[in-house]
């Protein structure tokens, strides 16, 4: 059975977005495998290790989805999760045993790990585990997501610590107005959001009273795989030449996300498709990429894409970002046009005067996220969609989608 159908049969009936389940397998492969595997790419290999982020309101199951995945992990025998809370010292110094030798009165600290220091931060909160605005820890965690050869962390307790080959995987989730808290508007030009996926979702529509519990022995065929995965699968990854032909096709058609936030992930973009391209192939077990591999990668990745956006919200926008997040939540919800009136009774507590609102809605409209419509008689503000170019239609692969994956 495909690994993916085995998750989402595990995870059985749940209020989570089926995109969080999916995310949280994909991450569940990636932690497996560390980084035993990788493919050549110029003077650095690849490496599949993800740095995601669940987006979406309070509610909507996003701590619910990556408990399962931390679950899967366990039973599957892995124990290297970061803690809950931590400072950037202590995250470095659970990477990095150290022993303390006093020979003729000196110090010499020895790394004694041969393997690579992996470590998986796995939150329902993400703001708890980094804190507001630690831009310090952001900074590292943006460098480590190149798993480098090793990773040198100046004076921790007095000492130098050198930790090789580092290896970090993130699964968080966090709301809108947290994420904003968590990584400041200046984190923009620093390159820790072209390396995050930020995976949204709309809170959906069921409702489980009485969710069913779920035996551990079910997961018995998705741990075995898993094991699988960490002991058969190590080296370098293939990628044929007609496989190696549709990637080109990707990289040089991508039709892109039209918000200039996002510019910097787009210049990572191709990154992102071949360390996904790499789990798709790990969860059947193969070390060749194939086109349907490349495929599925391609179409996951867009459907994140299509919802970044709103994920992001008014992140680093405006000192009004809070509200006019607000406004734009609010009009993706309603079926009909939002007149001004009833928008400022939505708001009129966190603005001083209707005139910011005015100046808000028309900063929308020129950014071309709201527009103004007449709609069965009435007349207001309904969202704008932005995206107006799609891939072409055998680059990706709907097939793959379940249920509410499809937008």
């Amino acid at each position: 059975m495909d690994f993916f159908r085995e998750y989402f049969e595990y995870v059985g009936e749940s209020e989570a977005p089926t995109a969080f389940h999916r995310w949280c397998a994909l991450s569940v492969l990636a932690t497996t495998i560390g980084r035993e595997v990788w493919i050549p790419f110029g003077h650095s290999p690849i490496y599949p290790n993800q740095y995601i982020l669940l987006l979406g309101v309070p509610g909507s199951r996003k701590s619910s989805a990556i408990g399962i995945a931390k679950k899967v992990l366990r039973l599957s025998g892995y124990t290297a999760f970061a803690k809950d809370r931590t400072s950037k010292e202590r995250f470095f110094s659970d990477m990095a045993r150290t022993i303390d030798f006093d020979e003729e009165g000196l110090d010499i600290e020895a790394l004694v790990l041969d393997s690579p220091s992996e470590i998986t931060i796995a939150n329902g909160e993400f703001l708890d585990f980094i804190g507001r605005g630690d831009m310090d820890f952001l900074t590292a965690l943006t460098n480590l997501w190149d798993c480098l050869a090793k990773y040198e962390h100046p004076k921790l307790h007095g000492k130098d610590v050198i930790i090789q080959r580092p290896t970090v995987n993130i699964l968080g989730g966090a709301t809108v107005k947290g994420l904003g808290m968590a990584i400041p508007a200046e984190a923009l030009g620093t390159g820790i959001l072209s390396r995050l996926m930020l995976i949204h979702a709309d809170a959906t529509t069921r409702k489980i009273t009485f969710p069913p519990p779920v035996p551990d022995s079910k997961a018995d065929k998705l741990v075995q795989r898993l094991k699988q995965i960490k002991s058969d699968m190590k080296g370098e990854m293939i990628i044929g030449e007609e496989t190696r032909e549709l990637f080109d096709r990707m990289y040089k058609n991508c039709p892109g996300i039209p918000d200039a936030r996002f510019a910097d992930y787009m210049g990572r973009r191709f990154i992102h498709l071949l360390k996904l391209s790499m789990l798709f192939a790990l969860a059947d077990l193969r070390m060749e990429i194939t086109s349907r591999d490349a495929l599925s990668a391609n179409t996951v990745l867009s459907c994140a894409e299509r919802e970044m956006p709103k994920g992001l919200g008014e992140f680093g926008q405006s000192k009004y970002s809070d509200v006019t997040n607000t406004i734009v939540e609010t009009l993706g919800k309603s079926s009909l046009p939002i007149s001004h009136a009833e928008l400022w009774k939505l708001v009129s507590k966190d603005l001083n005067d209707v005139k910011d609102l005015i100046n808000i809605m028309k900063n929308l409209i020129t950014s071309e996220k709201v527009q103004v419509l007449e709609i069965g008689g009435k007349k207001g503000y309904m969202p704008k969609t932005l995206i107006d170019k799609h891939w072409e239609e055998d680059l990706i692969l709907p097939s793959i989608l379940v249920g509410d994956e499809f937008i």
